[in-house]
């Protein structure tokens, strides 16, 4: 007769996902143990039971071939396609925007008939193209790794990293209008914006919090520290407080989704409540704070922004976007396009700039496209049965949504440019090579989305 140990390695063997194999494994020995435990209560001796619960399992390969069925990774071929749209829709679209303001400028001699002399390099960088490409190729890669690695070496992963970026900032950092937040690599004329390059630490924060499980209100202590340092880069180097805000808020998504499934033993109402009252009142409070005792040109930044009175007027691209909008029917655009064209930044106004050229229905559909594949991944992440996988997916479609609504906002003129990089549709190198890394990485865990769960986290009974 088949031994326990024989029949459990002869049916893992045939799993060919090797993170599924220990789960899988566990699970079918339970199966036996509890198939064993009923035959002893039947009568049966101890030998006896086990060799019947193994017969009662069925045969070894057949079973673990239906194993590797449900467990098989898949690719999810309909969001690369998509994505895959996406990129060459975005650099297409900025490619005709490049030579429409081009030709404007060849045109007129560069003068100062133009608002803004030079708008077409906004369009189009030199290293565009090959960050696009590098960005589709890191993202496949990173699609075929095994995402739960990361939790094993997520700490000092995200400590050097932080140091790294520090040492960057120090040695090969730019000043420019009072902040440091492009670091200039020494070759190939590379510049790194800090912002873009602080999201990559979204996905870290959520396999250190995996760490914790099992703790208190300690472990709740420890993810807050966490989120300090981040927030150092952004409001004191960047002085961003728009991206320290995004970044804070997410980390606080990602930490309610850990909360929520039962990370920590704390009473759930009470800390979920908190974080809600944090997401509400930091933004709000950080930006009375600036209003009431920041310095005049803050304050007027603040105004500029959000088109607060007549700063609306001393921060002109926001009327030029509105009239763009106003201008532009469902099938046609704006006859004064090429006019108005001149005046926008293309880093951020790809949207607006579309409704302007081909029609409101056509700015609506790019719109679409990245919502249906925000809110695909969204699905997919919340419905994961791996809790890690379904903590750091929701943290990285949360900064896609975030990004998504500040691009949308910038593109009705409801608010003015944020310095927020938004997929697919702006031309900053280390925004595309940050966003496709975060891709791939939504990639993985669409992978491997039908894995087995993980162990159920066994907690004390806590209140609430």
């Amino acid at each position: 007769m088949m031994r326990r140990e024989e029949y459990l390695h002869i049916l893992t063997e045939q799993i060919r996902c090797k993170m599924a194999r220990a789960t899988i494994e566990q699970e079918i020995n339970d199966h036996i143990e509890d198939q064993k435990a009923e035959f002893l209560g039947e009568g049966m001796g101890q030998t006896e039971a086990e060799e019947a619960a193994i017969r009662e399992m069925g045969d070894p390969v057949e079973v673990g071939l239906e194993m590797d069925r449900i467990h098989r990774p898949t690719m999810a071929w309909g969001m690369i396609a998509l994505i895959v749209g996406l990129s060459l829709a975005g650099y297409l679209l900025r490619s005709v925007m490049y030579q429409t303001v081009l030709g404007i400028e060849q045109s007129a001699g560069k003068t100062e008939e133009l608002f803004w002399v030079g708008a077409s390099s906004s369009w189009h960088t030199s290293l565009e193209l090959p960050a696009l490409l590098l960005g589709l190729v890191l993202m496949i890669g990173i699609c075929y790794m095994d995402y739960t690695r990361i939790a094993v070496y997520a700490k000092p992963i995200l400590i050097a990293y932080q140091v790294l970026l520090f040492i960057g900032l120090q040695v090969a950092g730019a000043k420019m209008y009072g902040s440091t937040r492009y670091i200039i690599m020494p070759f190939g004329n590379i510049v790194l914006n800090l912002i873009d390059l602080l999201w990559l630490t979204i996905p870290l924060f959520a396999a250190i919090l995996y760490s914790y499980r099992g703790q208190g209100y300690r472990g709740i202590l420890k993810a807050i520290l966490w989120m300090i340092i981040p927030s150092y880069f952004l409001i004191i180097r960047c002085q961003s407080l728009i991206a320290a805000m995004i970044l804070e808020v997410v980390y606080c998504v990602v930490l309610a989704a850990a909360v929520y499934k039962g990370w920590f033993q704390v009473c759930k109402k009470a800390v979920l409540t908190g974080i809600g009252v944090v997401v509400v009142l930091i933004p709000v409070l950080l930006a009375g704070g600036i209003w009431c005792f920041g310095m005049a040109y803050q304050k007027e930044r603040i105004a500029a922004i959000f088109s607060i009175g007549d700063y609306a007027v001393d921060f002109p691209r926001v009327n030029v976007i509105r009239e763009m909008i106003s201008g532009s029917s469902a099938f046609h655009g704006n006859p004064q396009f090429k006019e108005l064209l001149t005046y926008v930044d293309g880093r951020v106004h790809l949207l607006a700039s579309v409704v302007a050229a081909y029609g409101i229905l056509a700015g609506i559909l790019l719109v679409l496209c990245l919502v249906v594949l925000i809110l695909r991944f969204a699905k997919i992440s919340l419905n994961q049965k791996n809790q890690l996988g379904m903590v750091m997916g929701t943290g990285c479609t949360a900064l896609f949504l975030i990004q998504a609504i500040v691009f949308i906002l910038e593109n009705l003129g409801g608010v003015g440019e944020m310095g927020i990089y938004c997929p697919f549709f702006g031309t900053e190198r280390s925004g595309i090579l940050a966003s496709y890394i975060l891709l791939g990485l939504l990639l993985s865990i669409c992978r491997y989305q039908k894995t087995a769960p993980e162990p159920v986290i066994r907690k004390k009974n806590v209140p609430g």
